[in-house]
């Protein structure tokens, strides 16, 4: 029988410092902007593979930056983008 490797203690534990926070709890929303003007109107270009494409500033590219926002965030963002439009 193969025998199972013990689980060893973390070192935050060890030390007796207070454990690590976690940046977000629950559900986490991705946030897509262009890595050049900022904006969040970032789109998938049809017929090319990975291709990111900007509707204000025409950026195309690979990897456009993205925020990961927990529940609440993410519904203070999506008020402040109402309030943008209106």
């Amino acid at each position: 029988m193969v025998k199972k490797s013990k689980i060893q203690t973390p070192d935050w534990i060890l030390k007796g410092v207070e454990p690590p926070k976690t940046k977000k709890k629950g559900k986490l929303f991705k946030v897509r902007k262009c890595p050049k003007c900022g904006k969040d109107e970032v789109k998938v270009v049809i017929g090319e593979i990975g291709v990111w494409e900007c509707l204000k500033c025409k950026w195309k590219g690979k990897n456009p930056k993205e925020d990961e926002l927990d529940e609440e965030e993410f519904m203070k963002y999506l008020d402040s983008k109402g309030e943008e439009v209106a």
